[in-house]
């Protein structure tokens, strides 16, 4: 294997040290969403003496352009949604000229890969006190393209899984959604090979996952070899996606043991691309329109509030 050089990961750019200005933007169409948690998440706020200005989405890329525009006095953007929501908001704040305030979480949304993969708190009242208490870590991400990304990006049935979810079904029953989808495409052996180029050497497999995250549909671990709070990309791919395959993947992948299951590969790369006739693909949970676009690190760095 062709060996590129690894590059020099930085922190990340410098925030405010102390919080004043607070930004909420709340997707109200997120699966779990709560008016409630939203609530108490200000009043808290407001006790604890911050200023803090509450805006809904009304439709899907809109954070985008509201973490792109925020005001210079916001020190602190916290994101009410799912992956999703983080993900548009990722989009924005890695597209400003100027340093990007700290990003920090009120979860909803159907699984939340990053509140699993921080263990950030679910209590309003906590996630206030976080944020004001301010400690920040670095948040590492990915690109494809020229497309930033949170957690992951793969191609092969679990993008194929992504793509087949009906959305109405999703907002009903939530995680169930996905599982209804693996069992209506297992069955079907008409997808391609993911045509795999990990750093100068070319393979094929059935699902790849590019990752900058441990944590996979929730609190499963994909890898335990990094973090988002970890520099650099891992790859895990799987050779096999039969049923009966996939069901000893799904077991090992609970037991957080996917790594050592025959025709299972998990290593560190610089550099990947995806391609195949047909290969669909996603992105933290959201399905995309297939492309050979590089996927490596992202060179900014951002801040992400923990517990």
């Amino acid at each position: 294997m062709n060996t590129e050089t690894v590059p020099a990961f930085g922190g990340p750019e410098p925030v405010a040290p102390v919080t004043r200005h607070v930004q909420v933007v709340a997707n109200p169409t997120a699966g779990g969403f709560r008016f409630q948690t939203l609530d108490r998440l200000v009043a808290r706020l407001d006790d604890l003496g911050v200023r803090t200005d509450v805006r809904l989405t009304r439709q899907a890329g809109e954070l985008v352009e509201i973490a792109r525009g925020l005001s210079p006095t916001v020190d602190t953007l916290v994101v009410g949604g799912g992956d999703g929501s983080i993900n548009e908001a990722v989009r924005g704040l890695v597209d400003r000229p100027a340093a990007p305030p700290a990003l920090a979480i009120l979860p909803f949304g159907t699984a939340n890969v990053l509140a699993a993969e921080l263990s950030l708190p679910f209590a309003a009242h906590r996630i206030a006190e976080s944020i004001v208490a301010r400690k920040i870590a670095p948040l590492y991400l990915g690109r494809i393209g020229d497309r930033p990304f949170l957690l992951m990006a793969s191609a092969g049935f679990d993008a194929a899984v992504v793509h087949g979810v009906d959305p109405k079904l999703k907002r009903r029953i939530g995680k169930l959604a996905y599982v209804a989808a693996i069992f209506r495409l297992a069955f079907r052996r008409d997808r391609p090979d993911v045509i795999v180029t990990a750093d100068g050497e070319t393979f094929t497999c059935r699902i790849a996952v590019a990752t900058t995250a441990r944590c996979y549909g929730g609190p499963l671990t994909l890898t335990p070899h990094t973090g988002v709070t970890v520099p650099g990309l891992r790859l895990v791919t799987v050779d096999d996606d039969r049923p009966l395959a996939l069901l000893k993947a799904g077991v090992m992948l609970g037991l957080g043991r996917l790594a050592r299951l025959s025709g299972v590969t998990d290593r560190a790369v610089v550099k990947v691309r995806f391609a195949g006739a047909d290969v669909e693909m996603q992105v933290d949970g959201d399905p995309i329109a297939p492309t050979n676009g590089s996927i490596e690190a992202h060179p900014r760095v951002l801040s992400i509030i923990t517990a």
